[in-house]
């Protein structure tokens, strides 16, 4: 019924421009009311589809350039779940701007009941979130169990094994959350509760005035207010109170709730790590990028080294397998896997200030710029931290924001050009994306079990690519959570705030965690202790050593 009001008012005033004289710009006028009215777009679809195959195509940039060369043409299966659960991970973040263009389809004077929307938003989120609890409890855990399984094993014991590793994990995992949701899978909502008679609407302009105690005095016939005394007006003390309004939430809405608690206990880790740590990474790369390609004669020279190195390593093992396994042992082992691990990043170096074949010029020239880009990266990564440390202290922390600052930045952007505060808001969830990802794969030889899964360029196996595929995947409902806290002026309306914003942060137990920013206080503070620790202890944290160093001549 709103839409064909809508029709009927473009048709209106199309027949009044007529009226005018301006034919042409009566057909201009009609079209942009009609577009109004439905919110249809197909520049939308078409940018949606474009950044979908960019990231795709990024992702797999990525497993070609961190797979070990043991991967290299085989594991199929495991390299097309990570580059799947990558690309739903960034998808999933990327989704919630193009959740704000679709809301900002239809005029503000169009009621959104009368708006044919260019994209189902609420479906495709639900499909995001579900697909996402799929490949981190199910896909991804059986691929890991099967692709780790014993060699000897034939095809079906591997799936056997890896369905039943897989079976009793996800059985777990579904015990938890049912019953967590039949006992507090609940929002509650604070209310004001007013009960009264038949009385005049004026009343309401004094309802501030009212305490707990008061009470709306009954009329007579002829309209006048009489005085009540106490013990009648003692039947109305509850006339104003506080009150609260519990319901159920619904199942697919409290398991994003649990996905995005889950994700943020990792999320504060690695972003508040990512978020300093990320541009002073990318800046210390460029600063300390090779100046020129070294000969083929100091190429072999490092790789006579590299294989002495190699030599020593082969015969400290040969001593281990015939030692006895005790506490010197293990400690042992670990030394020599990090050795290990070092030699394959010292081989990777190698490669990359000697390229080798026929285009060799042109891989350099790409290798060059790569650091180019890295000091683009650092520049505007140091902006965008800034950025979003000042929006966390001054809009999400306070219980009055001071101000809603990039807020405010998105809508003026969007007053220049539609599009304009969407790829702004973009930037922003996707920088965060990718400071967390950063602050995963630096923190991958430093944290307890994650350490047992490092990423390293060029010599990452597809174990370690699918524990911390899961991970990213498990941050991404805990961003998207994140940036609909930080941008809640600007991402009013749409689909996923209905969720994030109006049932999320009333959830039983949930509300707390939210409501006194525990989250945002822990990630500031591992901010605020990497910003130290990089201060005091410099450049060795995050690099073990100068590259060059690995090819000292070794007595």
């Amino acid at each position: 019924m709103d839409s064909s009001f809508a029709v009927v008012e473009a048709m209106q005033s199309v027949a009044a421009a007529s009226m005018d004289g301006s034919r042409l710009d009566l057909v201009h006028q009609g079209r942009a009311l009609l577009s109004s009215a439905t919110g249809f777009n197909w520049f939308l679809i078409l940018v949606a589809a474009v950044a979908s195959v960019l990231v795709l195509a990024g992702c797999v940039y990525l497993l070609v350039e961190y797979q070990h060369p043991e991967d290299r043409n085989q594991a199929w299966w495991p390299k097309i779940v990570v580059v799947l659960s990558m690309t739903l991970a960034i998808w999933t973040v990327l989704l919630f701007p193009l959740d704000v263009a679709n809301t900002q389809a239809c005029s503000q004077s169009i009621s959104p009941s009368a708006c044919t929307y260019t994209l189902p938003m609420h479906q495709l989120w639900y499909a995001c979130f579900i697909s996402n609890l799929v490949l981190v409890f199910l896909i991804i855990p059986f691929t890991l169990f099967f692709y780790e399984a014993d060699s000897d094993y034939t095809f079906c014991q591997k799936v056997k094994g890896s369905l039943m590793w897989t079976a009793g994990f996800l059985v777990f995992i579904i015990l938890i959350i049912v019953i967590m949701y039949l006992l507090i899978g609940y929002v509650v909502y604070p209310t004001q509760q007013l009960t009264s008679g038949v009385r005049s609407m004026n009343v309401l302009k004094n309802l501030a005035s009212f305490n707990n105690s008061a009470c709306i005095k009954p009329l007579r016939s002829n309209q006048s207010e009489v005085s009540v005394p106490d013990y009648q007006c003692s039947a109305f003390s509850n006339t104003f109170r506080a009150s609260s309004w519990k319901l159920r939430v619904s199942l697919p809405v409290y398991i994003m709730a649990i996905q995005s608690v889950l994700g943020w206990l990792v999320f504060l880790v690695f972003a508040g790590v990512g978020l300093v740590a990320a541009p002073i990474d990318w800046l210390q790369e460029f600063l300390g990028r090779p100046k020129a390609v070294i000969t083929k004669s100091e190429y072999m020279r490092r790789g006579q080294i590299m294989a002495q190195r190699a030599k020593q390593i082969m015969n400290m093992l040969q001593l281990m397998r015939r030692g006895e396994r005790d506490r010197r042992w293990r400690s042992n082992f670990q030394k020599l896997q990090r050795e290990v691990a070092l030699l394959e990043e010292d081989e990777y170096q190698l490669e990359r200030v000697f390229p080798q074949g026929e285009d060799g010029e042109v891989r350099w020239v790409l290798f060059m710029l790569g650091f180019y880009v890295l000091a683009v990266m650092a520049v505007v990564g140091f902006c965008l931290t800034c950025m979003w440390i000042a929006q966390i202290i001054a809009y999400m922390l306070p219980p009055v924001p001071l101000s809603p600052l990039l807020n405010d930045m998105f809508v003026a952007l969007d007053g220049v050009f539609p599009l304009f505060g969407v790829l702004a808001f973009a930037i922003f969830c996707l920088y965060l994306m990718v400071a967390a990802m950063k602050g995963n794969f630096m923190l991958g030889l430093n944290f307890l079990v994650i350490k047992l899964y490092p990423m390293r360029p060029g010599a990452t196996m597809m174990s370690s690519f699918l524990v911390n595929t899961a991970l990213i995947l498990l941050m991404a409902p805990a961003i998207v959570q994140f940036c609909a806290q930080a941008f809640a002026v600007y991402a009013d309306g749409t689909s996923i705030f209905d969720v994030f914003g109006n049932q999320v942060m009333y959830l039983i137990g949930l509300k707390y965690i939210y409501n006194l920013n525990i989250f945002l206080y822990a990630m500031l503070a591992i901010s605020l202790l990497t910003a130290i620790f990089l201060a005091f202890r410099g450049k060795k944290v995050w690099k073990r050593r100068n590259p060059l160093d690995a090819y000292a001549m070794i007595d």
